[in-house]
């Protein structure tokens, strides 16, 4: 949900005007009557409250491998990463493009 969630705050405008499908900023829009900040707000909510599931589901043990659940955690940190600022993957400028190469290829050592 993390994933999906952030991809709409980040794309949903230049999607919306390729013609593509409505997000969930625009459904919550539709069904609330409410001002397209807001919307994000309340989208921003839900992002929190799901990080808030996860980081306590990880203080239970669990019959998953940590190595699993690292994963599962990870998805949701990337997309954030990659949306923060935009659509870092379907128009990647100059800042995801250094973030990732700081992350993954180029990682700084201390």
């Amino acid at each position: 949900m993390i994933f999906r969630l952030c991809d709409d705050l980040g794309t949903s405008t230049d999607e919306l005007e390729r013609g593509d499908v409505s997000k969930s900023i625009q459904c919550y829009m539709h069904e609330t009557g409410v001002s397209e900040d807001a919307a994000r707000g309340h989208i921003r909510g839900l992002i929190k409250g799901n990080w808030r599931t996860i980081n306590g589901d990880r203080s239970f043990t669990s019959p998953f491998e940590e190595n699993l659940k690292m994963m599962a955690i990870n998805i949701p940190r990337m997309a954030q990463c990659i949306y923060q600022y935009g659509d870092g993957y379907g128009k990647p400028d100059g800042v995801i493009e250094d973030r990732i190469r700081s992350l993954l290829i180029e990682p700084i050592l201390m």
